[in-house]
């Protein structure tokens, strides 16, 4: 795996409908899904959900390619996922080798949290594919603001998270310099063994944090020298409008995963 290969948190900037959608919209439809992601308790639920995002995400013209892409930064998460569960959840023994025993319990269970994973990855990669950082952030804030009558600082955290998104595009950037770096030293990230991967992968992740470091320390000055408070009442350039038709298409949506958990 290569940083050309990650592809959450990356903003895809193209025309489709999606993209132009309200994020306040995509942010309820996101959380939407994801508590009904935790709340389908069959395979067949979950298959059905799938094939409804990928139908909604080909019908808004978003790049499937790069989306599906993105499951192999977790494939890792999967696999530790379903071994768990495969072995380690009492039911009936299916197979079995020495002290590991394979029940039927913990195979469901394993494949049902796998999906679980790996749809909670689409949904977070279409999101942040579709959405701008700042789009994301101010729509972030705007679901947000009656909080800040209970005291809670909604610009600071729409703001760190405007920022973290923003740091992504050029934390990958080095880590695809680091990467070819590395394997022009001779370290192999493709084929060679789990343990030899780990090893090589460590002169990559170091550089990287110190960079992430480095450049967070230099923002944080930048900010505290023009006296940055957090963007409380600042204005916007382009103001966010909700349109009719995206708002129906939105709740029919949501509608339909809901209707998945109690047809079938």
């Amino acid at each position: 795996m290569t940083g050309n290969d990650i592809a959450i948190g990356q903003y895809l900037a193209v025309e489709t409908p999606l993209n132009r959608m309200d994020p306040r919209l995509k942010l309820v439809m996101v959380v939407a899904c994801v508590v009904m992601v935790f709340l389908y308790g069959t395979g067949w639920e979950l298959l059905s959900f799938s094939v409804l995002l990928l139908v909604v995400l080909a019908a808004t013209r978003l790049p499937l390619l790069p989306v599906l892409r993105s499951l192999e930064t977790v494939w890792v998460i999967v696999l530790i996922t379903f071994l768990l569960q495969a072995f380690l959840t009492p039911g009936e023994v299916m197979w079995h080798w020495g002290f590991l025993s394979v029940t039927d319990t913990g195979l469901s269970n394993g494949i049902t949290l796998s999906a679980r994973v790996l749809l909670l990855v689409l949904l977070l990669t279409a999101l942040t594919m579709s959405t701008a950082p700042l789009d994301l952030a101010d729509g972030l804030q705007s679901l947000l603001r009656p909080l800040a009558y209970l005291k809670v600082p909604v610009s600071r955290v729409t703001t760190v998270v405007s920022i973290t998104l923003m740091f992504i595009p050029g934390i990958l950037e080095q880590s695809r310099k680091l990467v070819k770096a590395q394997m022009a030293r001779g370290a192999d990230f493709e084929s060679a063994n789990i343990f030899r991967r780990v090893k090589d992968i460590v002169p990559v992740l170091v550089p990287i944090f110190v960079k992430v470091f480095h450049d967070a320390d230099d923002l944080a000055l930048a900010m505290d020298a023009r006296v940055y408070d957090g963007g409380k009442n600042r204005t916007r350039l382009h103001p966010l409008k909700i349109g009719v038709l995206e708002t129906i298409l939105t709740v029919l949506f949501i509608s339909t995963a809901i209707t998945i958990k109690f047809v079938l």
